[in-house]
C-alpha cells in the first residue's frame, strides 16, 4: 500500500512538473510572438484585434480595428490590395489570429503577423 502511495505521487509530482515546463515554455512563447509584434506595431503596421465585438469593447489596443477573424473579406478590405503590408493580429490567445493569417496567406498577403493574446501585448507593452 505504501508502495503504490509513493508511486502515485511520484507520478503526479512528474506530470506536474511537465505542465509547469510546457506552460513556461507557452508563456515565454506568447511574450515573444508579443515583443515582436510591438517591433512591428512601432514600425507602422496596421492592427487589427480578431476578437468578438464582446471581447473587444472589454479592452483592446489602442488604434485596433476590429474583424471577426472568420471574415476574410473584411480583413482583406482593411489591408486594402497591397499585399506586402505590414499587418498584426491578435486575439485572446492567439488561435484565432493565426487561423485568420492562415487566410490570409492563402489570398496572397505576405506580411500578417500573429502576436498572440491580448494578455501577451498588453504585458509587453513598451509604451
Amino acid at each position: 500500500m505504501v508502495q503504490r502511495y509513493f508511486f502515485c505521487l511520484l507520478t503526479l509530482s512528474a506530470l506536474l512538473l511537465v505542465f509547469a515546463s510546457a506552460s513556461a515554455d507557452e508563456l515565454r512563447g506568447d511574450r515573444a510572438a508579443a515583443s515582436a509584434g510591438w517591433e512591428q506595431i512601432d514600425a507602422g503596421a496596421l492592427v487589427i484585434d480578431v476578437r468578438s465585438e464582446g471581447e473587444y469593447a472589454n479592452g483592446h489596443l489602442p488604434d485596433a480595428s476590429r474583424i471577426d477573424y472568420t471574415d476574410t473579406d473584411a480583413l482583406a478590405a482593411a489591408i486594402g490590395s497591397d499585399k506586402t503590408r505590414s499587418v498584426v493580429l491578435y486575439c485572446g490567445s492567439g488561435r484565432r489570429a493565426e487561423l485568420a493569417r492562415g487566410a490570409l496567406l492563402e489570398r496572397g498577403y505576405e506580411n500578417v503577423f500573429n502576436a498572440g493574446g491580448l494578455d501577451a501585448l498588453q504585458a509587453t507593452d513598451p509604451h
